[in-house]
């Protein structure tokens, strides 16, 4: 017979010390993949945006008073996946100063919108949007205004910036 100090107290056995080796293994690769996946999701909360600026054109090529469809030109050069490819937007010059630069596209679907100089509106192809100069809408589905571009003047130069809904700031001209 052999005696023991502490007759209720267990004796590791193998089979428990493989079943904790094996936890342990578990947890730890659990835990590599968990952190990373985690921050995939968490991190861009973080992450702080720069604006991309564009240069839309020289002021003395809009007439005021008058909207004209205009490329955007970035002025850092971009990598897949980050080219966007071409890039258009309509410039209402209101004076000698003044410029708004609408986005392209519909507020319903996205879809691009063109400018009638005759009826002074712009108008959505797919489902009859209308809206005035000033981007407010007329007509149609489209829920709100035009987006605009954030602009600035530079050595008679115009730039356009973040694309706005309204006050807010959306994603779409930021890196």
């Amino acid at each position: 017979m052999s005696e023991r100090s502490d007759p209720g107290a267990a004796e590791p056995s193998r089979r428990g010390l493989f079943r904790n080796l094996v936890n342990g293994i578990g947890a730890a690769i659990v835990t590599a993949l968990a952190v990373p996946l985690a921050g995939f999701f968490v991190l861009p909360a973080f992450k702080r945006s720069k604006t991309v600026w564009k240069e839309v054109g020289r002021l003395d090529d809009f007439v005021a008073g008058e909207i004209k469809l205009v490329p955007l030109r970035p002025l850092e050069r971009r990598e897949w996946p980050e080219d966007w490819g071409t890039e258009a937007a309509w410039v209402y010059r209101k004076g000698e100063r003044d410029f708004v630069v609408y986005d392209l596209h519909c507020t319903h679907v996205g879809c691009p919108v063109n400018w009638s100089p005759q009826a002074k509106r712009f108008f959505s192809p797919c489902h009859g949007g209308v809206f005035d100069a000033d981007g407010r809408v007329l007509s149609g589905p489209p829920p709100r205004p035009l987006d605009r571009y954030e602009t600035k003047i530079e050595k008679g130069v115009l730039y356009a910036g973040a694309v706005y809904r309204g006050d807010r700031r959306l994603g779409r001209a930021v890196s």
